[in-house]
């Protein structure tokens, strides 16, 4: 089942409005806790809290997202808002300009706190998110206790921290990669999007034919041709997640890889990928 999801206008350059979250994710404006059994430790805020917090220090919603259970009419609670900040840009070369974003997941459940990560949006690039996990570290606000004055300091030094994060990216221009490896980094993204471990027995059954491999690495745009470690991960990843090409394991069928249709599940997969991509540097 897939979530619901709304995606920011990159032409248009237009960011999303309170009434447009409101229709593609609700549970971002909850009034109270969606679980009776929560501490009475439990400070309730909502979403909209952070939504209008991060307005006030220039981060605007250009994603949302908020997943879906198999009931049609069943909504839960895990909801995701990501923003940008339009004075804030990485340039890059031949325009393949990027933007820093802020991710945030958050469940009115009483389960969890606020949870932030920071990833890169290439204006290239269909797909756009790359979500790091270790040189982008992942932040969080607990509800109890919850201040703007902590949401703008974790902000000030995500932002802070920029620099180090365009370090890495160059790092990953820089490295280039055998065809050896290329194919290995495809093969291992896909065992990634199947949910197992590398290494491991199952892992290692998966042994995808030669055309598949040549299909995920084949670029969908010229700008990201090339064997630097950047550009081939970025179309092993916009492949891995957007789907829409063809693969078959050794002696298997070829099927269709259709898009990732789950918002958690992106987030997961694109951390991995990119842990994946950095091990190489």
């Amino acid at each position: 089942m897939a979530d619901i999801m709304l995606n920011f206008d990159d032409k248009a350059e237009t960011y999303l409005s309170k009434d447009q979250l409101m229709k593609i994710c609700p549970l971002a404006f909850a009034k109270e806790a969606t679980n009776p059994k929560v501490s009475g430790k439990y400070l309730f805020v909502n979403t909209e809290t952070i939504i209008d917090d991060l307005d006030k220090l220039g981060w605007l919603p250009v994603q949302a997202a908020q997943r879906k259970g198999r009931n049609q009419s069943t909504i839960f609670s895990k909801h995701m808002v990501a923003f940008q900040n339009p004075d804030i840009k990485i340039k890059g070369e031949d325009g393949d300009d990027a933007f820093p974003r802020i991710i945030m997941t958050n469940s009115h459940d009483g389960m969890q706190a606020f949870k932030f990560s920071v990833g890169i949006f290439r204006m290239v690039c269909s797909n756009g998110l790359v979500v790091a996990d270790e040189q982008f570290s992942d932040f969080k606000i607990k509800h109890k206790g919850y201040t703007f004055e902590e949401l703008r300091g974790v902000v000030n030094e995500a932002v802070a921290d920029l620099p180090n994060k365009v370090e890495v990216l160059n790092e990953m221009k820089n490295r280039v990669l055998s065809q050896e490896e290329k194919n290995q980094l495809a093969l291992d993204a896909m065992i990634i999007r199947a949910g197992l471990k590398l290494g491991s027995k199952e892992a290692k059954k998966f042994n995808y034919d030669k055309e598949t491999i040549e299909d995920i690495l084949d670029p969908k745009r010229d700008a990201d041709k090339g064997d630097d470690l950047w550009r081939v991960f970025n179309v092993v990843q916009e492949k891995i997640t957007q789907g829409e090409f063809s693969a078959a394991l050794v002696g298997a069928n070829v099927r269709k890889v259709r898009k990732i249709k789950s918002f958690e599940k992106e987030l997961k997969v694109n951390k991995q990928l990119f842990q994946l991509a950095t091990a190489l540097i």
